[in-house]
């Protein structure tokens, strides 16, 4: 009896699975994270199941928090990208869409914590380290505060814009409030478009256009190249229509910037393998679970290399 309970068990598992990835797709989120959360009742804490089922939980409720923004439900935001950080507290620009969403309620120091975060899981995270200059000079840190800003133009060189310039200026003559204002107006001359370049390029993907993607990730890159995310999707991409050596260089582009990122070590890994080097692919996956051991994928596919 014990055998075909844990049959039912296994069974049970794998629909509420295929139904979470089915409402997934559909954009049914609240329906997807029910059905991913009833998987999480029942698979073993450190399964890939499990983990897989962590990551969408995350993802939905990031997306619903993106939903709720745009209608100005600005507390039900909160309350998504928080329970999206519970499931995947290693993802920078949760902590950073977080961030932003404290600041525009008016919670400086919250919002300022959890820029700290975002980027001690990314350092050359330019847009945060921005945004925590911003604020800390905002809060009456000014020297911190310029200094986050002077450290975000050498990553990110489109921010050396004449309004930082000049506000520098203003910083170094004791000029507060008009360097406050000018570096406030900073973000504004941010890199929307890359973010749309990269949003349209993350939907082909899904949608199985994958020379699309390319294109798209290519466009974002064009704008500004210190983005790792924008490399590494760029990858994916490339993996997808069969061309993984320049899929290969485009992961090690985002470890060159941020050496930790998981996703795209083992995605240089499976780079190497469609590439037939299975002992650097091997070696990635080892580099990948030196970071993060309990990391499922990794583990599987070192076993399998």
């Amino acid at each position: 009896m014990g055998a075909i309970g844990g049959m039912i068990g296994v069974r049970e598992l794998s629909t509420n699975y295929s139904k979470g990835l089915e409402y997934y797709d559909q954009g049914l989120l609240l329906d997807a994270v029910r059905a991913f959360e009833a998987v999480l009742e029942e698979a073993e804490s450190n399964s890939p199941e499990a983990r897989l089922a962590r990551f969408y939980i995350g993802q939905s409720h990031a997306q619903l928090a993106e939903e709720n923004v745009s209608k100005g439900a600005l507390e039900n935001a909160e309350r998504h990208l928080r329970e999206a950080i519970v499931q995947n507290p290693n993802f920078p620009d949760l902590h950073f869409a977080l961030a932003q969403l404290l600041a525009d309620c008016g919670s400086i120091n919250e919002s300022m914590v959890e820029l700290e975060t975002s980027i001690e899981l990314n350092p050359k995270y330019a847009k945060a380290i921005l945004m925590l200059g911003v604020l800390a000079y905002q809060s009456g840190e000014y020297k911190a505060g310029a200094g986050h800003i002077a450290h975000a133009v050498e990553i990110e060189p489109r921010y050396d814009i004449e309004d930082c310039a000049e506000g520098m200026a203003a910083h170094k003559s004791g000029d507060f409030r008009r360097a406050l204002q000018l570096f406030q107006e900073m973000p504004t001359a941010n890199i929307e478009d890359i973010s749309f370049h990269l949003n349209v390029g993350k939907k082909l993907y899904r949608s199985g256009d994958y020379d699309s993607a390319v294109e798209s990730f290519e466009q974002a890159l064009s704008l500004g190249y210190n983005y790792p995310d924008i490399s590494n999707w760029l990858g994916l991409s490339l993996m997808a229509i069969k061309q993984p050596k320049k899929a290969y260089n485009e992961f090690i582009k985002a470890l060159d910037v941020n050496p930790n990122y998981i996703g795209a070590i083992i995605n240089a890994g499976v780079a190497c393998e469609m590439m037939g080097v299975s002992d650097e692919a091997a070696a990635f996956y080892r580099r990948a679970l030196e970071i993060d051991p309990g990391n499922i994928e990794a583990r599987e596919r070192l076993n399998r290399s």
